[in-house]
C-alpha cells in the first residue's frame, strides 16, 4: 500500500499532466483558429472571367419563378406564377405584318398584353388583344378613328364599340 503522501503527490502529476495536454491543445487549436484567415488573405481570390448559362431564375420560397433572364429578354411573373411584366424583344401581328420591337410589356392578371412601351410607341391592347390606342413622338389617337398628322400632336378617343349592322343595312 501507497503512503498518503505518495499518492497525492502521483495524483497532483496526473493533474498537472491534463493541465499541459489542455494549454498545449487549445494554444494549437487557437493558432489553427488564427492561421485560416491568414492563409485566406496571402491566396488570390478566384474569380472566374466568365459565367455561362442559358438563362437565370429567382425563385422565392414556395419554388415558384418569380424573375428570369435569358436571350429573350427579362420576365417577372406575380406570386402566382403568372407573367405580370417583360422587357426585351417582341412581336405584335401575324404573317407578313408581324413586327418586332424592343421594350417593355405589361400583362394583366391573366397574362394577356395588354401595354407595350417602346422606343417608337405606346400601345394599348384590350382583353380580347385588339388593338384599342396608340401613342407616338408624333401623333396620340385611337386605332381605329383618328389618323395623326405628320409633325403634330392629335389627340382621339377609342370608337365606342357599335353592334353589328343588320344585314339588310349592309353594302354589297
Amino acid at each position: 500500500m501507497m503512503s498518503e503522501p505518495t499518492v497525492v503527490d502521483a495524483r497532483l502529476d496526473k493533474l498537472e499532466q491534463d493541465n499541459r495536454r489542455l494549454k498545449l491543445t487549445v494554444g494549437a487549436l487557437l493558432l489553427v483558429l488564427a492561421a485560416v484567415p491568414l492563409i485566406g488573405a496571402v491566396m488570390p481570390q478566384q474569380i472566374p472571367e466568365l459565367i455561362q448559362a442559358r438563362e437565370f431564375q429567382t425563385v422565392d420560397r414556395n419554388g415558384t419563378m418569380r424573375a428570369s433572364m435569358s436571350n429573350s429578354g427579362f420576365h417577372y411573373r406575380d406570386n402566382n406564377g403568372t407573367l405580370i411584366a417583360s422587357m426585351g424583344q417582341f412581336f405584335r401581328g401575324t404573317g407578313f405584318r408581324a413586327q418586332a420591337f424592343g421594350g417593355l410589356r405589361l400583362y394583366d392578371e391573366n397574362g394577356t398584353a395588354r401595354v407595350d412601351i417602346s422606343d417608337y410607341a405606346i400601345t394599348y391592347h384590350d382583353e380580347n388583344n385588339i388593338l384599342r390606342a396608340v401613342m407616338r413622338a408624333n401623333a396620340i389617337r385611337s386605332h381605329t378613328s383618328c389618323f395623326g398628322i405628320q409633325g403634330r400632336t392629335c389627340i382621339c378617343r377609342a370608337a365606342p364599340r357599335r353592334a353589328s349592322t343588320p344585314w339588310w343595312l349592309r353594302s354589297v
